[in-house]
C-alpha cells in the first residue's frame, strides 16, 4: 500500500505543471553576496574580461524579482546614449559566467553599437556553478531574472522595443523558458524582449518545476543547436522546442559552445580548439567553430537590423 501511494505521488509531482506566484520566492535563493570573485571556476581573470576590453566591472545593481537583494551585473551602456540602438541582455550557461559571455558582449557592442548587460545569477547567491542543471537554479530562477533585468533597464532609458535577450546552454534554456507562453510569463515577462537567441540551450521540456515546459512562445526566439552536442542534444528533446520557433538553426558538425572564447574575450579564439567541460557530470566537448560562430552572429545581427528595429 505504502508504495502504491509514493508512485501515485510520483506521477501526480511528474504532472506538466505551470508556474505561478506561488513558486517565486522557492526560485529566488538568497542573495548573499555582492561582488564577483577574481577567478571564477574556470580560473579565467574577470578583470580581464571586463576592464581590460573596456567593459564595466561586475557589480551588484539589477534588483531581483522579488526585491530581496541584487543581481551581479556588467552594465555597458552606449558612450552616446542608450536611446536609438539595440540592448542585448546576456545570460551565461551551467558553468556560471564565461569568457564566451563577455566575447558576446564585445561583438554585440562593436557591430551593432549596443548596449550590454551582462548578468549573474550564480556569483551573487553564493554558488559558482549549476551542473546539475534541473536545481533550484534551473530555468524558473532565470526567467525571473531576465525580467528583473528587462524592468531595470526600463529603468536606465533603453528603447523597450529593442531590448534582446541572449543566452546558450542553460542560458539557451533561460530564453526559452521566459518566452513560453504561460499564464505567469503572459503577465510578466511578454513584451519585456522584442526577441530572444538561444545557443545550444538546455531543452528537455518535461514540465516538472525543475524541468519545465518550454514553448510555444510569446514572441520571436532563433534558436541554434548543434549536430555533435553531447551536453543538450537537440535530438533527446522535443521537436517542437525548436519547431515552435521563429527559426532553428542547426549546425551539423558542430559540438556544445562552439562560441567558445578560449583565449579570453581580450584575446582572439582559436578555431577548431578542442577542451572538455569541467561538469563532473558530463565532460562533454566543446570545440571552437568560427564558421558556425560567424553565421551565428550573422543571422542574428540581420535579424536585430531587418526585423528588431521595428516595432513588434
Amino acid at each position: 500500500m505504502i508504495r502504491s501511494t509514493l508512485l501515485v505521488f510520483l506521477l501526480l509531482g511528474c504532472a506538466a505543471t505551470q508556474f505561478t506566484v506561488d513558486d517565486v520566492d522557492y526560485f529566488q535563493p538568497p542573495i548573499v553576496s555582492d561582488r564577483a570573485p577574481d577567478r571564477p571556476i574556470t580560473n579565467y581573470s574577470v578583470y580581464n574580461n571586463t576592464i581590460k576590453v573596456n567593459l564595466a566591472p561586475m557589480r551588484a545593481i539589477v534588483p531581483t524579482f522579488n526585491n530581496k537583494g541584487n543581481l551581479i551585473a556588467s552594465w555597458n551602456p552606449h558612450p552616446k546614449g542608450v536611446q536609438g540602438r539595440p540592448t542585448f541582455v546576456l545570460v551565461h550557461g551551467g558553468h556560471g559566467l564565461i569568457p564566451g559571455d563577455f566575447a558576446t558582449a564585445l561583438w554585440a557592442r562593436d557591430e551593432m553599437g549596443a548596449n550590454t548587460l551582462i548578468l549573474d545569477s550564480y556569483w551573487s547567491r553564493g554558488q559558482q556553478e549549476n551542473w546539475e542543471t534541473y536545481t533550484r537554479l534551473g530555468a524558473n530562477a532565470r526567467m525571473l531574472d531576465t525580467i528583473a533585468a528587462a524592468r531595470w533597464l526600463y529603468a536606465e532609458g533603453v528603447d523597450k522595443d529593442k531590448v534582446f535577450l541572449m543566452g546558450g546552454s542553460q542560458g539557451g534554456w533561460t530564453i526559452l523558458r521566459t518566452f513560453t507562453d504561460e499564464p505567469f510569463m503572459q503577465q510578466n515577462a511578454k513584451g519585456l524582449y522584442r526577441a530572444g537567441f538561444s545557443l545550444y540551450p538546455v531543452c528537455n521540456s518535461r514540465g516538472w518545476k525543475t524541468d519545465p515546459t518550454l514553448g510555444p512562445y510569446w514572441g520571436p526566439v532563433l534558436v541554434f543547436t548543434g549536430g555533435k552536442d553531447a551536453a543538450t542534444d537537440p535530438s533527446k528533446c522535443p521537436t517542437r522546442v525548436f519547431t515552435d520557433a521563429t527559426t532553428w538553426t542547426n549546425y551539423p558538425d558542430a559540438t556544445h559552445g562552439w562560441d567558445t572564447s578560449n583565449r579570453g574575450a581580450h584575446t582572439p579564439s582559436v578555431d577548431g580548439e578542442c577542451s572538455k567541460a569541467l561538469n563532473i557530470y558530463n565532460h562533454f566537448a566543446v570545440c571552437r567553430s568560427d564558421a558556425a560562430t560567424n553565421d551565428m552572429h550573422r543571422k542574428i545581427k540581420e535579424f536585430v537590423q531587418n526585423v528588431g528595429s521595428k516595432k513588434p
